[in-house]
C-alpha cells in the first residue's frame, strides 16, 4: 500500500512539473543549389545552406512561475547543411552563433532578457524584407564589408561571413521588451558590454532601441544601435525605419536602413512585394545602396539589386523555392551576390570587380522541425 502511494505521490510531482515547464528542440534544414556569374570573373555552381530560412537547430524551454511570471532560455545555432558543419566560423567555437539568452517574462511587465541575441535594426530590417534578408535576393546583400565604405571603415574589410559584427547580432546583451498586450505597440531597448574586447572578435560596446505599432494590415517600425567601440574610437550608426501594409492581394514594403560611420555612410533602401499565389507566395524586391564618401569617385560607388522569387509550400513544414537576381555596380563599387568568384574593390588586384553586374539564380527545398 505504501509502494502505490509513493508511486501515485511520484508520477502525480511529474505531471505537475510537465505542466508548469516545457523543453522543445526544432529547427529548419534548408538546401538550394546556386548558380552565380561575376561578369568578366565568370561563374560558380554550388550548394548552399539556408537561402530560403536559415539552417539551424534551436532548444528552447520555458517554466511558468506564477502570476503571470515565466522563465526561459533560448538556443540557437547555425547549422551549414551542404557539409554538416555546425556554428559559426567566427569566432571559433561559436556553436549557438544566432541566439543564446535567458530571460525572466511577465505577461504584463514584458521581458528582460540576457545573452547574444539580434540586434534590434535587423529585425526591423528583416521583417520588412519579404526575403527575410537571404538568399541571392535578400535586402542584406549590401552588408558587404569589402565594398560597403562605412562598415569597412568602421569594422575592417575582411568578408562579413568572417566577421563577428554589430549590425546581425550581438554578445554580452541586457535587453527589455515591451509586452505583448499593448494595443499594437512593440519595441525594446538594448544595452551591450563590450569587456574590453574588439569588434572583430565579438565584443561589442553599444545600446539601442526598437520601436513599432502593427495592426488592421499596417507595420511601422524605427530602429537604432549605435556602436561605441568601432575603428578608433569612433561611434558607428546603424539607423533603419519602414512600414508595409497587407492589402490581402498583395503585402507592400518600404524600408530604409543607413550605416553611418564619420563622413562616410551608406543607405540601404528597399521596396518590395509580396503576393499570395495559389499555395505560395510570390516575392519581388529592389534595393538601392547609396554611399557617401570624403570624395566625389567614393560617392559614385553606389549598386542596386533587383530580385524574384516564388516559394510553393509542400506542407506547413517544407516548401520548394526559386529565386533570381541581378546586382548592377555603379563607379568603382564592387558588390556581388554571395556564392560566386571572389572579387575586389582593388584596380590593381587580379579579380578586379569595379561597375560589373553580378547575376544569379537558385532552386531550393526547405524543411522545418
Amino acid at each position: 500500500m505504501l509502494k502505490t502511494i509513493w508511486a501515485t505521490g511520484l508520477g502525480m510531482a511529474c505531471l505537475s512539473a510537465l505542466a508548469q515547464s516545457s523543453v522543445t528542440i526544432g529547427g529548419t534544414v534548408d538546401l538550394s543549389v546556386r548558380h552565380v556569374k561575376n561578369g568578366s570573373l565568370g561563374s560558380i555552381t554550388s550548394e548552399a545552406s539556408g537561402a530560403n530560412s536559415t539552417s539551424k537547430l534551436i532548444i528552447r524551454g520555458t517554466e511558468q512561475l506564477g502570476d503571470g511570471l515565466s522563465a526561459g532560455f533560448y538556443l540557437d545555432g547555425t547549422i551549414l547543411a551542404d557539409t554538416g558543419a555546425a556554428g559559426a566560423s567566427t569566432p571559433a567555437g561559436q556553436l549557438w552563433d544566432r541566439r543564446a539568452t535567458v530571460s525572466l517574462a511577465h505577461s504584463r511587465l514584458g521581458e528582460l532578457r540576457l545573452g547574444r541575441d539580434w540586434v534590434p535594426t535587423h529585425l526591423v530590417w528583416s521583417g520588412f524584407d519579404p526575403f527575410a534578408t537571404l538568399g541571392i535576393a535578400g535586402a542584406n546583400s549590401f552588408r558587404n564589408f569589402a565594398a560597403s565604405r562605412a562598415l569597412g571603415q568602421a569594422f575592417g574589410t575582411l568578408p562579413e561571413a568572417q566577421q563577428a559584427n554589430p549590425t546581425l547580432r550581438v554578445s554580452n546583451a541586457v535587453e527589455y521588451f515591451l509586452p505583448a498586450e499593448l494595443g499594437g505597440f512593440y519595441g525594446q531597448l538594448i544595452v551591450t558590454a563590450g569587456e574590453g574586447g574588439t569588434t572583430a572578435a565579438g565584443f561589442t560596446k553599444g545600446n539601442g532601441f526598437r520601436l513599432g505599432w502593427k495592426g488592421k494590415g499596417l507595420d511601422v517600425a524605427a530602429a537604432q544601435f549605435t556602436t561605441r567601440n568601432a575603428t578608433a574610437g569612433e561611434d558607428f550608426k546603424d539607423q533603419v525605419y519602414g512600414a508595409s501594409y497587407d492589402f490581402g492581394v498583395v503585402k507592400l514594403s518600404l524600408a530604409q536602413r543607413r550605416w553611418v560611420y564619420a563622413s562616410d555612410r551608406t543607405v540601404n533602401t528597399l521596396v518590395a512585394a509580396a503576393i499570395p499565389a495559389g499555395p505560395g507566395v510570390v516575392k519581388l524586391t529592389y534595393v538601392r545602396a547609396d554611399q557617401k564618401g570624403a570624395t566625389a569617385a567614393l560617392s559614385d560607388n553606389d549598386a542596386h539589386l533587383i530580385g524574384a522569387g516564388y516559394v510553393y509550400s509542400l506542407s506547413k513544414r517544407t516548401a520548394l523555392y526559386a529565386h533570381a537576381s541581378r546586382i548592377s555596380n555603379d563607379g568603382a563599387a564592387s558588390f556581388a551576390v554571395a556564392g560566386g568568384p571572389a572579387v575586389s574593390g582593388n584596380p590593381a588586384a587580379p579579380n578586379f570587380f569595379g561597375g560589373q553586374r553580378s547575376t544569379a539564380y537558385e532552386f531550393g527545398l526547405r524543411h522545418d522541425f
